[in-house]
C-alpha cells in the first residue's frame, strides 16, 4: 500500500490490539487532536514509537500539531510503563529548548496511553553511524554542543536524563541533533534515588548505574552518558556490541573507556581531553557542571587553551583541617566537616587573592569557614562578608552565568569549595544548609531591591 494510502485508511485494529497489544496500522488515537498511525518507527520495553498523522491538522491554529508527529504508545497503561510515560511527560513539558523535541499532545487515560511528539524524519545518532563511519571532527564537537545544550536546559530543570546513547540522538533538518527519550528521567538529585530499578543502556551506562548505586546519580551521571556517545560517535563503535571495551569499576582502570585516541587515527588533542574528562569511572574526577564541558567545547572552536576552574587544588595539610574544624563555633557545619569525604574540598585563600573574577565564566562556589571576603564590582569594594557559613558565588555556579562580581581574600581566608554537582549533593544531604542557602539568596535579592529603590 502506497504511503497516500496509508494516510487515508480507514480506523482499524488487528485482533488482540487492545491493551497490552500492537497497535495496528490506521488506528485512531485521540487527545485533544486526532492521530491515524502510518508506520512504527521503532519499539523498546515499555511501548512503541509511531510516526502518525494528526487527522485534526489546521495550520490556521497555534495551538495545532504538525501534519506529521511521532507517538509514543505503551505496551500496557499499568505499572510501570505508565510512571515511565508519566516521568518522560513531566520532563519534556519541563524543558524548553529546540534541542529536546516539543510535545503536541497526550492521553494518560485508557486502554492505551500516548504521548504526541515533534518528529524528525532522518532518525536518530544510532540509525546513520554504520553507514558513515567515523565522521570529521567538527561532526563530533557539533553533536556535543547540541546535547550538551539540551542537557544544560534539562538540568537547569533538575531533571536528569540517564539514559543518553545514540539511539536517543536525534538528527535535525540544519545539520544539528536533539536529545530525546526521557522515559527513565527523574526529577531528584536527593542523596537517596528514587529510581527502583538500574537504568541506562549497557555500553553507555555510568559505572555508578552499573553497579546501581542510586545514591550517587547526579547531573555528572548525564555528562558520562554523553562522554560515552562521543566516544562512540567518534570512532564508529557502537558500544553495546562491544561489551570488552568497558573498564571494570572496581580496578585501577580511571577512565570507562579506552583513550579515544587508541581507536580514531585522527584525534586531536582537544577532543580526546574533553570526551575522556566525562568519562571518568569515580564521578568526583568528572566535570562538575554541563558549563564545565561547554567551556572545553567553546574554547576548541576558538582555538585558544581551555584554562581548569584555578581553586580546584589542594594547598592545605590535615593539622591545619583539624587545627579549622576544631575553631568552627557552628556544630553542624563541624560536623558535615568532619567528614573524611568532603577534605578535598578545603582551600586556603591568601590575602588580596582572588576566588573568582567579574565577568569570568568559572564553576565553583565557595563556604566560608574563616576570614572576610571583599566583594567588588567594578574595581571598586562594595561589602564585605565574614560570617561562618556564608555561601558566596552559588548563583553563577548554579546558572552557568557569568560572574557578577569578584570575590578576593582580606587577609587569609578558609573555604569550602564545590562545583555545581557537589554543591546539589551537598544541599540536598544536608536540608538544614541548604536553608541557609535559600535564607541567604533572599537576603541578597531583597538589599538589591531595596538599593534601587533608593537610586
Amino acid at each position: 500500500m502506497s504511503a497516500k494510502d496509508s494516510e487515508t485508511a480507514p480506523t482499524q485494529r488487528v485482533p488482540g490490539a487492545g491493551a497490552g497489544g500492537a497497535a495496528a496500522y490506521g488506528t485512531e488515537l485521540r487527545g485533544r487532536f486526532r492521530y491515524r498511525l502510518l508506520k512504527r518507527l521503532g519499539r523498546g520495553s515499555f511501548g512503541s514509537v509511531y510516526l502518525a498523522r494528526c487527522v485534526d491538522h489546521d495550520p490556521r491554529r497555534d495551538d495545532s500539531p504538525p501534519e506529521r508527529v511521532a507517538v509514543k504508545i505503551l505496551r500496557t497503561s499499568k505499572g510501570p510503563s505508565l510512571d515511565m510515560l508519566r516521568r518522560e511527560l513531566a520532563a519534556l513539558l519541563a524543558i524548553q529548548t529546540d534541542r529536546i523535541p516539543r510535545v503536541f499532545d497526550w492521553s494518560l487515560e485508557g486502554d492505551r496511553a500516548f504521548v504526541v511528539m515533534q518528529y524528525f524524519p532522518t532518525g536518530s545518532l544510532r540509525d546513520v553511524m554504520p553507514l558513515q563511519g567515523p565522521p570529521e571532527e567538527e561532526r563530533v564537537w557539533r553533536m556535543l554542543s547540541d546535547v550538551l545544550e539540551a542537557l544544560d536546559v534539562a538540568h537547569r530543570a533538575a531533571v536528569l536524563h540517564l539514559d543518553i546513547k545514540p539511539a536517543n540522538v536525534l538528527l535535525d533538518a540544519n545539520g544539528g541533533y536533539v536529545l530525546t527519550d526521557f522515559g527513565v528521567a527523574q526529577y531528584s538529585r536527593m542523596h537517596r534515588g528514587l529510581l527502583p530499578f538500574s537504568v541506562g543502556t549497557r555500553g553507555y551506562q555510568a559505572p555508578e548505574q552499573k553497579s546501581e548505586k542510586f545514591d550517587e546519580y547526579d547531573l555528572r551521571t548525564d555528562l558520562y552518558g554523553v562522554g560515552a556517545t562521543a566516544w562512540a560517535l567518534a570512532t564508529g563503535i557502537h558500544l553495546a556490541d562491544r561489551e570488552e571495551l568497558m573498564r571494570p569499576s572496581d580496578g585501577d582502570w580511571i577512565y570507562g573507556l579506552p583513550p579515544l585516541s587508541e581507536y580514531r587515527i585522527k584525534c586531536s588533542r582537544e577532543l580526546e581531553e574533553t570526551v575522556m574528562a566525562m568519562l571518568h569511572i569515580d564521578p568526583n574526577r568528572r566535570p562538575g557542571s554541563v558549563a564545565e564541558v561547554m567551556a572545553r567545547v567553546r574554547a576548541a572552536a576558538s582555538g585558544s587553551p581551555f584554562a581548569a576552574d584555578p581553586v580546584r587544588r589542594s594547598n592545605v595539610t590535615d593539622d591545619e583541617v583539624e587545627g579549622l574544624i576544631s575553631s568552627l563555633v557552628d556544630p553542624l557545619l563541624s560536623a558535615i566537616c568532619r567528614q573524611p569525604s568532603f577534605r578535598r574540598h578545603f582551600v586556603k585563600f591568601d590575602d588580596n587573592e582572588v576566588l573568582c573574577a567579574e565577568g569570568e565564566h568559572s564553576y565553583a562556589a565557595f563556604l566560608l569557614l574563616r576570614g572576610t571576603v571583599r566583594v567588588e564590582r567594578l574595581g571598586r569594594e562594595v561589602t564585605r562578608v565574614s560570617g561562618e557559613g556564608s555561601f558566596l558565588g552559588e548563583v553563577a555556579t548554579l546558572t552557568s552565568m557569568p560572574r557578577t562580581a569578584t570575590l578576593r581574600a582580606a587577609g587569609t581566608v578558609w573555604a569550602v569549595v564545590l562545583n555545581a554537582a557537589e554543591l546539589e549533593r551537598f544541599v540536598t544531604s544536608n536540608p538544614a544548609m541548604g536553608l541557609r542557602v535559600i535564607r541567604s539568596l533572599a537576603r541578597r535579592l531583597s538589599k538589591q531591591t531595596g538599593d534601587k529603590g533608593r537610586e
